[in-house]
């Protein structure tokens, strides 16, 4: 049996590790996201998300080079939603991805909330937090602390030629599901790119790999525009986005996206 001092060591032990994530999560929130808050948007008010905008993320990742996000925009706000904007406050560069969403997105019929999903990195434990602004100039904002640590720095799974290997090869695939509505319509992108952050080593040279990433898709749905993503180095290797939308009718999509090595990826599919 456990000693009185034993167990009372132990749960000191606790209170000590409670006490240091407790201040992390403290500084996350009174000091990096104050500035990022004050870049981003001034002065604006941000409102609790409530029930316009969610995000789910593990609490405990298993790997901070591949976090997987989940976020939400209420059925009654996609009308007039502009932009999503997701945040990791602890990343060297903040801004992990931005959502803009085209008269496509924000048309068709009643489905429900709207899901779009990615995965992230993550160089130290931090909030994550998604930042909506709809079109009557409101914002609304989530967040969820995930303790995670490295994924910026950390090697590809991949060696260097390997991750180079099919650079840029792009598929994407709309999904239906009968159960949610003739409407309910689902786009999947999956990018081949090791998305370099230019804080890894390249262990061919043992020097930093430069920075080399997908910055930008679009996606157009017949004639218009369905959502734009600008990205950066807090998106994983090997990019994915997920995203619901409402659309009935059969047309043609198509897929442009470029990294910031002038590269140019294109992809087209039938809805």
């Amino acid at each position: 049996m456990q000693s009185v001092v034993g167990r009372a060591g132990t749960f000191a032990a606790f209170l000590l590790v409670s006490a240091g994530m407790a201040a992390h999560i403290a500084r996350a929130d009174d000091s990096s996201w104050a500035g990022i808050r004050a870049g981003l948007y001034q002065e604006r008010a941000i409102e609790s998300g409530g029930e316009a905008v969610k995000l789910f993320a593990p609490r405990r990742a298993d790997d901070a080079a591949l976090v997987p996000i989940r976020m939400f925009v209420a059925g009654d706000v996609v009308a007039k939603a502009q932009t999503l904007t997701l945040i990791v406050d602890e990343n060297p560069a903040p801004v992990a991805a931005v959502f803009r969403f085209g008269q496509s997105y924000r048309a068709g019929g009643d489905i429900g909330d709207r899901t779009i999903e990615t995965r992230v990195r993550l160089e130290n434990m931090s909030n994550v937090r998604v930042v909506l602004e709809t079109g009557d100039g409101r914002l609304y904002e989530a967040s969820q602390f995930v303790a995670a640590a490295g994924g910026c720095t950390s090697a590809s799974l991949k060696d260097m030629d390997e991750a180079l290997a099919g650079l840029g090869k792009t598929r994407f695939r709309v999904g239906e599901d009968a159960t949610r509505g003739e409407a309910w319509s689902e786009l999947v992108i999956n990018i081949r790119h090791p998305n370099f952050s230019g804080m890894q080593i390249d262990t061919r040279t043992n020097a930093f790999a430069p920075a080399h990433f997908v910055e930008h898709v679009d996606v157009r749905i017949g004639d218009e525009d369905l959502v734009s993503i600008e990205s950066g180095i807090a998106i994983s290797e090997d990019p994915h986005f997920r995203l619901s939308f409402a659309g009935r009718e059969r047309t043609t999509l198509r897929l442009v996206a470029r990294d910031t090595e002038g590269g140019v990826f294109r992809a087209n599919g039938e809805h």
